[in-house]
Parts: C-alpha cells; sequence; structure tokens
C-alpha cells in the first residue's frame, strides 16, 4: 500500500542550464541592486530642466509680445476705421455752422427799421451785435488754444531732434503740463455748455409743445377730419352730401384706430429705461453715425459703444440698440400710415369735389328738362284751350 502510494507521487525534476549560472553569479556578485538601472544624475536633469524652463519663458514671452502687437494692429486698424467713419461728421458740421451764420446775416439785413422808434429792431441789431461778441469769445477761449497747442507741438518736435535724451525727458514734463491745461480748459468749456443745454432744453420743456404731439416728434395730430369744402358744399342731394361725410368720418376712423394702437405699442417700448436722457441721445446719435454703406458697421458700432458706455455690458447694448430699432420702426410705420391717410384723404376729396360737380350738373339739367317739360305741358294746355 505504502509502496503504491509512493510511486503515484510526481517526481521532482530539476533542470540545469549554463546560462543560469552565470546569472546567479552575477546577482550574488553585484548583490541586491540589478545592473538593467543606472543611479540618476540629478545634477544634469535640473539642468536640463532649467534649460527647458528657459526656453518654455522665451517661447512664453515671444507669444506674449505677438498678442500685444496683434492687439495693438487691431486696436489701430479700429480707430483708423472709427476716424474714417467720424470725420464724415466734420463736413456736415462746418456746411451746418455755415448755413446757420448765412441766416443768421440774411435774417439781420432783410430787416431795417423803418424810423427812430421802431425800437424792437435797433434791439435786434444790439442783439446781433452781442451773438458776435460771444461767438468771438467762444472761439478765443476754446478753439484758439488748440490751435496754439498745435503749432508749439510741432515746433517743439522739431526742436528735440538736436537735443539730448535727458533735455528731451524735461521738455516732455512741460509739454505734458501744458497739454494738461488745455484739456482742463476744454473740459470746464463742455462743462458750462452742457449746462446751457441743460437749461435751454428745460425752458423749452415749459412751453408745453409735447401735448401737440403723439409720443413721437415727427407725427402732428390733425383736429379736422371732414374738409371745408365738403361740409359748405351746396349739394342739392342731402343724402349724397351725407353719404360724403360718413366717408371722411370713416377714413378718419380708421387712421385713428391705427394711429392709437401704434401710439400704444410705441408707449410700451420704454425708450430710456434705466438710462439717463443724456446718454439715451448720445447711444441714438452713435448708432446713427454707423450707417448700413460702412464696412462692418456691427461691429464698428458696438466696439464704439462699449468705449463710449464702459459700465454696460454687451448684452445691455444689443438690448438697447434692439429697442431703438423697434422704436425707429414703429415711427416710420407712423409716418408711412399718416402718408398714405394723407394721400386716401386726398383722393377721397378729389373724388368728392367731382361727385358734387357732377350732381349739381345733373341737378342743373333736371332742372332745365323740368322746365322744358313743364314749357310744353303750358303749350298743349294752351292749344287745348283754343
Amino acid at each position: 500500500m505504502d509502496q503504491t502510494s509512493a510511486g503515484n507521487l510526481p517526481r521532482f525534476i530539476t533542470s540545469y542550464r549554463a546560462q543560469d549560472s552565470e546569472k546567479l553569479t552575477l546577482r550574488i556578485k553585484n548583490g541586491v541592486g540589478s545592473p538593467m538601472y543606472k543611479l540618476a544624475e540629478y545634477e544634469t536633469l535640473q539642468a536640463f530642466i532649467d534649460a527647458s524652463r528657459r526656453e518654455y519663458h522665451l517661447i512664453g514671452q515671444k507669444v506674449q509680445k505677438t498678442c500685444c502687437a496683434a492687439k495693438a494692429t487691431k486696436e489701430s486698424s479700429l480707430l483708423r476705421q472709427h476716424r474714417q467713419v467720424w470725420s464724415r461728421e466734420c463736413p456736415r458740421l462746418q456746411k451746418a455752422e455755415e448755413q446757420a451764420e448765412d441766416d443768421i446775416r440774411d435774417f439781420f439785413n432783410e430787416i431795417k427799421p423803418n424810423d427812430i422808434t421802431d425800437t424792437a429792431i435797433f434791439l435786434l441789431q444790439k442783439y446781433r451785435q452781442s451773438l458776435e461778441r460771444e461767438r468771438k469769445a467762444f472761439r478765443v477761449a476754446t478753439v484758439v488754444p488748440l490751435y496754439q497747442l498745435k503749432d508749439d507741438l510741432c515746433f517743439r518736435l522739431g526742436k528735440m531732434e538736436d537735443q539730448h535724451l535727458n533735455e528731451r525727458m524735461s521738455n516732455w514734463e512741460q509739454v505734458k503740463q501744458q497739454i494738461k491745461s488745455v484739456k482742463d480748459q476744454q473740459m470746464d468749456v463742455i462743462a458750462q455748455l452742457n449746462a446751457e443745454y441743460q437749461d435751454i432744453e428745460q425752458q423749452i420743456k415749459n412751453l408745453g409743445f409735447e401735448k401737440y404731439y403723439i409720443g413721437t416728434p415727427y407725427i402732428v395730430v390733425r383736429s379736422e377730419t371732414i374738409p371745408e369744402e365738403v361740409l359748405n358744399a351746396d349739394c342739392p342731394y342731402p343724402e349724397l352730401k351725407d353719404s360724403l361725410i360718413q366717408a371722411f368720418q370713416s377714413l378718419s376712423e380708421r387712421f385713428q384706430d391705427k394711429l392709437q394702437r401704434l401710439t400704444k405699442q410705441l408707449q410700451e417700448n420704454d425708450m430710456l429705461g434705466d438710462w439717463s436722457p443724456n446718454d439715451h441721445q448720445r447711444f441714438q446719435f452713435t448708432l446713427s453715425m454707423y450707417t448700413h454703406d460702412v464696412p462692418n458697421y456691427r461691429a464698428l458700432c458696438i466696439d464704439m459703444l462699449q468705449r463710449q458706455f464702459p459700465g454696460r455690458t454687451r448684452f445691455e447694448l444689443l438690448r438697447r440698440g434692439r429697442i431703438c430699432d423697434m422704436h425707429r420702426f414703429i415711427q416710420k410705420q407712423i409716418r408711412v400710415m399718416t402718408q398714405q391717410w394723407q394721400r386716401d384723404r386726398q383722393e377721397l376729396l378729389d373724388r368728392a369735389l367731382d361727385t358734387l360737380q357732377e350732381a349739381k350738373h345733373a341737378h342743373q339739367e333736371e332742372l332745365e328738362h323740368h322746365r322744358d317739360r313743364q314749357h310744353q305741358q303750358d303749350i298743349c294746355l294752351h292749344l287745348r284751350e283754343k
């Protein structure tokens, strides 16, 4: 039994190879360390890492310089495009100024006093002289310093080419102080003009012209609905005249209904919101400058609005632009509808006058026909009596 079980056990077989003995010899010789791994050279690695960091830092500086140059180029391009847009306003303002001066001059040249007692004309002439003095004083206080500063800067730039760096720095400090002084003067003038503008605007508001308008400065409400030519017309047919009057009333009612609906939309479309009237006017004026004929006008307009209103987000500016567009669209609808109403009213008036004239002719023919018939009846009656 024991022999049989012992014979069934697997034998412990070992195989011998020469390379195994060599590996074992090397293992005993080298100890626990393995020859497959070398000792790390930390100084060499640190130098490599430092060199890589310096290289990456130089690359980062180059990228930053490239980004700054690209940003400066983009800014210069935007300013150049803005300058092209706003330069169109200068000739228009100059033309408007010349036109206003010519109108004032022509007005004062046309009026002449009849005699010595005509004090109103003399007062107007004195007012003209005071306006001339104020205009000259305003030019001396605002325009002349700018031209003087420009000439002085051009002279200094030509003179500084032959000076050393230290002398240039001292001269630049003087130039900065001079520019700051002129800038402060201009800011004071602008503040004074804004104060005068607000006073004049308040005086105009106190006149109460708003009640003559329907929420927009373009359309004036017409009180007459039926023309005087139709009301005072001598029509032989009262029913015809009543029908014509009813046609004018119906046309006016349709116009008033559409006008009230558009006016309600105009009032619901709040133009100011959380914007001040001054900011709202600046916003609208900026929008009017960037018309559809300007290349890339949308991007330029948003860029200029962000420069003028740095406290407003892009979303707020776009929303304000949509509100202004809707307001202008409703105003355009009102103007188009009013023009259409005027055309329809004129056409109806022409047809009504033609109808009244035809009615007069028809009535005249009826009278003549009635007189002829009556005359014939009288003749027949006279013949019968004979």
